[in-house]
């Protein structure tokens, strides 16, 4: 792989003499300084492996093994998911990973498969408490994030559900989940709202522990503030 650094000194010099046999050509200028801008935020520590899955250690941890959010996405989570949230990672100690093929309009069940996978990749190739694993998703990831929790308890220990449906509540089996913690987030105007103060209340009155937070707005994705409160409850929740 071309190293970054070198990469980044390569593609100045490049648009810096393009520029200048195109006698300052702005519009090719400002491409080769937007594509450098990207390299130059996205964090060189983001790993993507050859299925596009992603993972990221936090930076200067003084911890030994780390919890760890698994990061589902609608269509297909990738390295900018993790891009976004970096500043949770290093600040709570958590690795971050994304399952690139989990995506909506496809089968839950071979979404599921390859949550699987990367949560085998995770364990086997990067330093997580095994007993402190998480899922979060949005919408459609949400529900398939409550349904890999369900199908895989051993393996996770808790779930972020922002703006979910309440498809995965048929495949709970109660007396599995005495130990996992889901935190919900639905919105005043969300069209799952019913449906997220239905599991709720299911959760309230069965062996999961979980919370509720309505918030303004509707049918949208987690602000970083809310992910924050969301991973610090679920640390809490399950510290040793």
């Amino acid at each position: 792989m071309f190293p970054r650094n070198q990469f980044c000194l390569f593609l100045i010099y490049t648009t810096i003499d393009t520029s200048t046999k195109l006698i300052y050509d702005t519009k090719m200028f400002g491409i080769g300084l937007f594509i450098l801008l990207i390299f130059l935020i996205s964090d060189e520590n983001i790993v993507c492996d050859a299925d596009s899955d992603c993972f990221y250690v936090p930076k200067d941890s003084l911890i030994s093994v780390h919890p760890a959010l698994i990061v589902l996405n609608c269509t297909g989570a990738t390295a900018e998911d993790l891009d976004s949230v970096l500043y949770i990672a290093d600040s709570l100690d958590i690795v971050l990973s994304t399952c690139h093929k989990s995506m909506n309009h496809r089968s839950v069940y071979l979404n599921d498969e390859d949550i699987m996978r990367t949560y085998e990749k995770l364990i086997r190739e990067y330093p997580v408490d095994v007993s402190r694993i998480f899922l979060y998703g949005f919408s459609g990831m949400a529900a398939q994030a409550l349904i890999t929790l369900f199908w895989h308890t051993p393996q996770f220990r808790g779930v972020i559900a922002v703006c979910g449906h309440k498809g995965a509540m048929q495949f709970a089996e109660w007396q599995e989940l005495s130990d996992k913690y889901v935190y919900l987030i639905s919105r005043e105007k969300d069209w799952n709202l019913g449906d997220n103060r239905l599991m709720h209340s299911q959760f309230r009155y069965s062996t999961i522990k979980d919370t509720l937070i309505i918030t303004q707005g509707e049918h949208t994705p987690t602000s970083k503030e809310e992910l924050l409160d969301a991973c610090i409850w679920l640390l809490k929740k399950t510290e040793h």
